[in-house]
């Protein structure tokens, strides 16, 4: 895993998030897609956790809480929050 290209990824999400959502739904948003888009790339749960808490600073009741979704449960939670940026 390239650190500064996720970390770039990550906060790409972050700047990109509907300017609507919240500073916590918009973070909740980028740890969904991040740990997606890394276990995609094979990355074990450990590294991805080790990633988010420790190097990309994320909130780590949030990283604990998502890391334990399956792929459907990430993509519901991420179309769920979207859905809530186009709503308001």
């Amino acid at each position: 895993m390239n650190k500064v290209f996720m970390l770039g990824y990550y906060q790409g999400v972050v700047e990109t998030a509907p300017k609507i959502l919240s500073a916590e739904k918009t973070n909740e948003l980028a740890i969904a897609m991040t740990i997606q888009h890394l276990r995609h790339a094979g990355v074990d749960s450990a590294s991805i956790n080790h990633f988010l808490v420790d190097d990309a600073h994320a909130d780590v009741r949030e990283v604990s809480r998502c890391i334990t979704l399956n792929a459907d449960e990430l993509e519901t939670l991420q179309a769920k929050i979207l859905r809530m940026g186009q709503l308001a």
